[in-house]
Formats: C-alpha cells, sequence, structure tokens
C-alpha cells in the first residue's frame, strides 16, 4: 500500500463515478465504485498519519526516502480533497444536501470496517518488522563491536613490550645466598639470587607476562622462598 497505488485506484473509481452521473445513473448502482473511492481515500489518511510518524527500520532501509513518500502522501491527499469537493457539490446540486450527509455516513463505516480489519493487521505487521529489525540491528551492533574489541586485542598485544622495568622492593639472605624480590607493572615479579658480596641491581628488565595474578606480600614471597629451601 502506498500514496500512488491508493490514488490511482481512487482517481479510476472516481472517473467511473462521474462518468456515470452523467449518464444519469443512480448511487445504488454505483454503490461498489463509491466504496473503491472512499476506501481509497481513508487509507490515504492512514499512509499521511504514517508518514508523521515513520519507523525507524523505514528511515535506514526503505529504497524510499521518508521525505519523498510524505511529498507523494501530500501530493494525493490534495488530489483527493478536489475530488471530493467535486462529488460534493455534484451530488448537492442533482441529488441534494441529504443524499451526501447519506454518503458521509457510509464513508465513515468503510473507515471503521477498515480500521478494525485492514489497518489493524498492518499495524500489527509493522511492529513484527520493527521487532525483528531491532533484533537484527542489536545482532549486528553486538558482533561488530564484538569484533572491534578482538581487534583492539589483537592491536594491544602486538604492541606489548617483551620486557617491563621492575624495581627492588625487598632481600634477604637465605643458606647463604641473596634473594632479591623484584616488582613492575601489571604484576610483574620476579625473584633473583645473587652471592653475598655480589653487586644486585635497583632496578631489572623483567619478562613481560599480562593479566598474572596479583602477587603475594613481600614478606609471604620471601617466606615461601625460606621454607623451599629447607
Amino acid at each position: 500500500m502506498d500514496p500512488i497505488s491508493c490514488m490511482a485506484t481512487a482517481s479510476t473509481a472516481f472517473g467511473v463515478l462521474k462518468k456515470g452521473f452523467a449518464i444519469g445513473k443512480d448511487i445504488e448502482s454505483m454503490a461498489g465504485d463509491l466504496s473503491r473511492w472512499m476506501g481509497a481515500l481513508s487509507d490515504l489518511d492512514m499512509l499521511e498519519k504514517e508518514a508523521k510518524n515513520p519507523p525507524i527500520f523505514k528511515k535506514l532501509f526503505s529504497g524510499k526516502s521518508v521525505e519523498q513518500e510524505a511529498i507523494e502522501t501530500f501530493a494525493a491527499k490534495e488530489k483527493a480533497q478536489q475530488q471530493r469537493y467535486e462529488l460534493q457539490q455534484w451530488i448537492g446540486m442533482t441529488l441534494g444536501r441529504s443524499k451526501w450527509d447519506e454518503l458521509v455516513k457510509m464513508e465513515g463505516q468503510i473507515r471503521k470496517s477498515r480500521q478494525e480489519t485492514l489497518y489493524k493487521q498492518r499495524q500489527r505487521r509493522r511492529k513484527f518488522v520493527e521487532i525483528v529489525a531491532w533484533i537484527l540491528m542489536s545482532v549486528v551492533a553486538a558482533t561488530i563491536l564484538t569484533l572491534f574489541i578482538l581487534f583492539l586485542k589483537g592491536q594491544a598485544a602486538k604492541a606489548q613490550p617483551e620486557y617491563v622495568q621492575c624495581r627492588l622492593v625487598g632481600c634477604d639472605v637465605i643458606n647463604g645466598k641473596r634473594y632479591c624480590v623484584y616488582r613492575g607493572a601489571w604484576n610483574t615479579q620476579e625473584v633473583t639470587a645473587f652471592e653475598i658480596g655480589e653487586w644486585f641491581p635497583r632496578e631489572y628488565l623483567c619478562d613481560f607476562e599480562p593479566d598474572k595474578p596479583r602477587p603475594p606480600s613481600i614478606n609471604e614471597t620471601l617466606k615461601a622462598i625460606k621454607e623451599s629451601q629447607k
């Protein structure tokens, strides 16, 4: 359903109505054409309401722009209003005001019937498509985000250094050797043994091992070394 096809239906039915009135047909014999014409005008009103509040998926995926469809709907509505005016004038002059009032009442019934059937079904389909579109967009967004995070991790892994600067945090003499504990960034820790009297550095290049658990305290580390030397 679109404004151009609705307007084509209305114009065809309107042309038949004009010819029928010209040759003296009564309204009852043209009820089918009147119904088609009124139904098409009702559809245009519904499309006008949708054009004022288009769903997001339509803005993203529709081949026709929302603005273009709104313009087409507006133009079709203007033409339909002109047809309505002509028909009102024709019937008012030939059949009287009361007959036009009957047609307006008939039009209201047609609009109500279409609202309860066609338009409700269309709204349900529209909501279903919106839900599916949101789900797909969420899945695509989550996938892109996951791939981006993996890409960043890969880049970070490539940029990681082989060594990290560690500083001396404590030493203790155990079984004739000096054991020194060095610590650096990312929970890096190394223990190095030196001979008594041997020079030991204040800073040390430790092997870089990211994501290591937090090491025990200095006292706990030295205590563990003592117990391992017993």
